[in-house]
């Protein structure tokens, strides 16, 4: 399992933080315990990849797959904005500009190596556990750690702390009429391994959804040699905007701002209309809405967030989650070339022959059916949220011990504002802690870099802070003399 005195199956390791997960937010995480602590605790980090930093997102070996954020928003660290910059343009192209879309892969590589700099710095305090975590118990050992993770290969992990940086989780299930669980042109994970295996031996090509999955499953089809109509169908049948340079919109949201969703689109639509009237667009308003996005969400109310999510959301998304304006350049190509095909309905009837597949959808704006003859249907739809959906070991233990439950809209898992698990009764954990989309329903945007690295240092400092008594003092200590990321960070 690694250094910190490795010990027997029954026994385990022992660490004072356990990170399950080791995409971008554990990884990042993990960089920040290291380095505000200066080393002072151990750390496991539990990531079933040999390769951490990256997920599923940040993994990808298609270059073509681009970041849907500048390089100059980028960096890892929330007051060092030009880091992933200094880093790229050494380690990529001396040429890379702030306002480049870089390579997802190539972030994916930042992101290790940001960590990997923690670790040599304080080598001998994180360990790397190749394993899946499957459930915890508490337990009293001797003061050296109240929590055991069970992993996958029968090993513990025991820690004083657990922190889930599970990333999102996997696509959630359409419904679909007709399919059977043996449809063999049927791919429900667009990343499992023969998602778009002989991809270009197909003619026709459903993607279920149009939104970014959507985008990425497109464009990767075409790097494999996919040559036929990708068809994207959805119910509103939205794609996702381009970024596009426009003169920036000065901020307008205020605390006297509307707090309901029909006042919160009449007030934007009015600074669209102004930002026009000057030569800029919507973009600039909503890039201008984004640092303040997360306080307008904790402004509305239960029944209005149920409002948004019913009948706003799917123009947020398209609108606040853009992507880069090569991709841009290239769909809209194949949209007028009719290599892609998009449409707006309902799937109705799924089904499936020895000969390919069928679908019916009852069209939106028509109400007619339609049907779609293909080769291959791939899910699309975008992670599930509602974790009592979700395939998880480990999920379902913590809720089967009522050590976590859903959040109240369904769009992740219930968490106080610093953190910390709310277990069945609504307490907060004094262990159990998550960052990430798991927490969308208390902060709704929380998927990006630019949030997330917020959250891996906040969070760091906390779990520092709410140690064992003796520990802590030590740790504040440490905390109070840490030099500043710049300080740390020679790139």
């Amino acid at each position: 399992m690694g250094s910190n005195g490795s010990e027997d199956k029954e026994s385990g390791c022992r660490f004072t933080i356990a990170i399950v997960g080791g995409g971008f937010a554990g990884a990042t995480l993990a960089a920040q315990v290291l380095r505000k602590s200066k080393g002072a605790v151990s750390v496991a980090l539990i990531e079933r990849s040999p390769r951490l930093g990256r997920g599923v997102a940040y993994g990808t070996k298609c270059d073509k797959h681009l970041l849907n954020v500048r390089a100059q928003n980028m960096s890892a660290f929330p007051d060092d904005s030009e880091h992933f910059l200094r880093w790229a343009r050494l380690n990529h192209s001396p040429a890379v500009k702030p306002g480049d879309y870089l390579p997802r892969r190539l972030f994916g590589q930042y992101a290790s190596w940001v960590l990997q700099e923690e670790i040599e710095r304080y080598p001998g305090q994180l360990t790397h556990v190749q394993d899946e975590a499957l459930g915890l118990n508490r337990v009293n050992l001797d003061g050296a750690g109240d929590v055991t993770i069970r992993l996958r290969s029968g090993a513990s992990v025991h820690a004083s702390q657990v922190v889930l940086a599970l990333g999102n989780f996997p696509p959630g299930e359409p419904r679909l009429p007709g399919k059977t669980e043996h449809s063999q042109r049927y791919v429900g994970n667009p990343w499992a391994g023969r998602a778009m295996r002989d991809a270009e031996q197909d003619q026709n090509v459903l993607l279920i959804g149009s939104g970014l999955t959507s985008v990425d499953v497109a464009i990767e089809l075409r790097e494999r040699g996919f040559a036929g109509t990708v068809h994207m169908l959805s119910r509103r049948g939205l794609l996702p905007q381009s970024h596009r340079a426009t003169a920036p919109w000065p901020p307008f949201w205020n605390e006297s701002s509307p707090r309901t969703v029909r006042g919160l689109l009449r007030l934007i639509r009015t600074q669209v209309e102004a930002a026009e009237r000057k030569g800029s667009d919507w973009r600039a308003v909503i890039d201008s809405v984004r640092p303040f996005t997360q306080e307008i969400w904790r402004s509305l109310s239960r029944q209005e967030r149920r409002r948004f999510l019913r009948h706003v959301r799917p123009y947020w998304e398209v609108h606040r989650h853009r992507i880069a304006p090569e991709i841009a350049s290239s769909l809209a190509a194949q949209m007028q070339s009719g290599q892609i095909a998009t449409h707006a309905g309902r799937i109705m009837e799924y089904r499936e022959d020895d000969k390919g597949v069928e679908v019916k959808y009852r069209e939106r704006e028509s109400g007619k059916l339609r049907r779609l003859r293909l080769d291959r249907v791939i899910n699309c739809t975008g992670p599930e949220s509602d974790c009592r959906r979700i395939e998880s070991s480990l999920l379902s233990d913590l809720m089967l011990q009522k050590l976590v439950r859903p959040d109240p809209l369904f769009l992740g898992l219930d968490a106080s504002t610093e953190g910390a698990l709310l277990d069945a009764l609504g307490e907060a954990s004094g262990f159990l802690y998550t960052l990430g989309p798991a927490r969308k329903e208390s902060l709704w945007e929380t998927t990006a870099v630019p949030e997330i690295r917020r959250q891996a240092a906040e969070l760091a400092e906390h779990l520092l802070v709410t140690l064992a008594p003796t520990r802590s003092a030590q740790l504040r200590e440490t905390l109070h003399t840490t030099p500043t990321v710049a300080q740390h960070s020679a790139v």
